[in-house]
């Protein structure tokens, strides 16, 4: 539940607004906080497990103060308000140092924040709760130990791509190897990998800092997101060159990533040779653990819950009570094998590829959304959103 925050905060005191919103951000564990300039007044909403909910509202009167407080413990220039400006801070919450990146934008009732809260550790990596199925992990496991070739992990934002990196370099990360990453930012805070953020300000961008730390005799190399031609080309030459290469990729599918490298010029020979694995993956919210109760989804349930016309015949959960849930990826999964590596050479579309991992018995994320639906691992609405967008 949210309140209303006028009643909580002294309207002069910027310092201790400020410092109420970090603590409950850090308290909530939310993911990001959004301070809104509206016509009447501002309000902050937080994001909580991929979900927005508003949680305050306050008067106009103390987002001028909020704003240059905010500016400056962000490094920011208090002057400019017209053109949008990025920043960051740190602070300790009982005992945890926690990383706040801050973006400010112009709008037409004034600026607004967002302040992305990065809280240097991940629980799920540490007990690798990924939630990949048995043999998922083992093929994970499996490429990663091959310490050479490209693995990708694909999804829109927030579905967990970094997380899944980042559990990858845990897996491979020794004192006999050399692990350097470059992100922006890095999110996490890892002992014995050496990590690199990029800084487009100063020029240092994914490719120029690649460049360099491929100079630097790494093992395994991390590059938090292929964007342009250039970071792509760098990691491929890494990765048919010995080098285990981990990166991430803005698209929705498995076949859609290696369309979409050759789409950003990579020739179809090259990639083939390079790639040794690509995930597609989501985050749903187990429901393994709570209460619930199964449902047979009839056509009347499919049309009342909007649920996709696949669902019908098929058995579904709803959750009794409101237990907090964890969060957990579904993945799909393609390890590059001859028949895959000939489908991306032969330079086949994003449908012919799908069909060509339907015909050798690889589970679409449509499917696995289904499966995890049925085990009463995923509610219906979830599975149905998994299966929309798939």
């Amino acid at each position: 539940g949210c309140r209303e925050m006028i009643e909580l905060l002294p309207e002069n005191d910027p310092v201790s607004a400020l410092r109420f919103l970090l603590l409950e951000a850090v308290n909530r564990e939310v993911s990001d906080i959004h301070i809104e300039p509206m016509d009447r007044d501002c309000r902050v909403r937080f994001r909580i497990g991929g979900d927005l909910s508003e949680c305050f509202h306050f008067p106009q009167s103390l987002m001028k103060g909020l704003q240059v407080r905010i500016k400056v413990v962000a490094g920011m220039d208090i002057g400019e308000s017209r053109r949008p400006q990025d920043g960051s801070f740190s602070r300790v919450f009982s005992g945890r140092l926690f990383d706040f990146r801050v973006s400010f934008l112009p709008t037409i009732y004034g600026e607004s924040i967002v302040i992305r809260v990065l809280s240097g550790h991940i629980d799920f990596i540490e007990e690798n709760r990924l939630g990949m199925t048995e043999e998922q992990a083992f093929l994970f496991r499996q490429v990663l130990a091959n310490k050479s070739g490209l693995v990708l992990a694909c999804g829109p934002t927030g579905s967990g791509k970094t997380s899944t990196l980042y559990a990858a370099l845990r897996l491979v990360s020794t004192p006999k190897v050399k692990v350097i990453s470059i992100e922006d930012p890095v999110e996490y805070h890892m002992a014995g990998v050496t990590q690199v953020e990029v800084n487009e300000k100063s020029g240092l961008t994914f490719a120029k800092g690649l460049r360099a730390v491929v100079r630097q005799d790494p093992d395994i190399l991390m590059v938090g997101e292929i964007r342009d031609r250039e970071t792509a080309d760098i990691a491929i030459e890494a990765a048919l060159t010995g080098h285990l290469v981990l990166s991430s990729l803005h698209t929705a599918s498995v076949a859609a990533a290696a369309v979409r490298l050759q789409d950003m010029g990579i020739p179809a020979y090259l990639l083939a040779s390079a790639l040794s694995l690509v995930m597609a993956q989501r985050l749903v919210r187990d429901i393994s653990s709570v209460e619930k109760k199964d449902i047979f989804i009839t056509k009347e349930i499919q049309r009342k819950l909007f649920l996709p016309e696949a669902f019908i015949g098929k058995k579904g959960y709803q959750c009794v009570g409101d237990a907090p849930m964890k969060r957990r990826g579904i993945f799909e999964m393609l390890a590059m094998n001859d028949v895959e590596k000939k489908g991306i050479y032969e330079g086949k579309s994003e449908g012919e590829l799908t069909e060509l991992m339907q015909r050798l018995g690889h589970k679409t994320l449509k499917e696995l959304a289904v499966d995890a639906m049925e085990k009463g691992e995923i509610s219906m609405s979830e599975a149905a959103v998994v299966y929309e967008n798939g």
